[in-house]
């Protein structure tokens, strides 16, 4: 079954990368050369480890990486991770509603490295001021994209 759906992968990407050949340059930059011929690497190699068993073999020896995937949860443990879950996602979306995303994700990212992630203050703060670099330095400043101001900053 994982065969099938890495041939369509295959055949996804394959499409992707002859389609957008003949496109200028700067048009085919993301969808071909960033996206499509990537993919088509990667399809390609799962592939050939389906086909030639090289993950049953590696399960067989005792090499089996999803351990942790079996591991049952009791039932309050469960419901506590996807409330804390979903009460970030909230909190993220609402924070974009009001500060905009260029403010709201660089400190959702920050508070989450610091409470989720247990990271130090120093830590926390290098990620949150590149995740704000990424934003500002790549889509305000390089692609000139200017997303909306928040409901407070208007």
């Amino acid at each position: 079954m994982k065969t099938n759906f890495a041939l369509f992968l295959l055949i996804i990407f394959s499409v992707a990368t002859v389609s957008g050949w003949e496109w200028p340059n700067i048009a085919k930059i993301m969808p071909v050369y960033v996206a499509a011929i990537p993919g088509l690497i990667m399809v390609s190699i799962q592939l050939l480890r389906e086909l030639t068993g090289w993950e049953t073999g590696r399960s067989a020896a005792g090499v089996d990486m999803d351990d942790a995937g079996n591991a049952e949860l009791d039932e309050a443990t469960a419901r506590r991770r996807t409330l804390v879950y979903f009460a970030w996602f909230i909190g993220g979306a609402v924070g974009i509603w009001l500060l905009g995303i260029v403010i709201a994700l660089p400190l959702l990212v920050f508070l989450y490295a610091l409470i989720e992630g247990r990271e130090k203050w120093l830590t926390s703060l290098i990620i949150g001021a590149s995740a704000y670099a990424l934003i500002w330095g790549l889509f305000e400043y390089m692609l000139e994209t200017r997303w909306p101001a928040g409901l407070l900053l208007q």
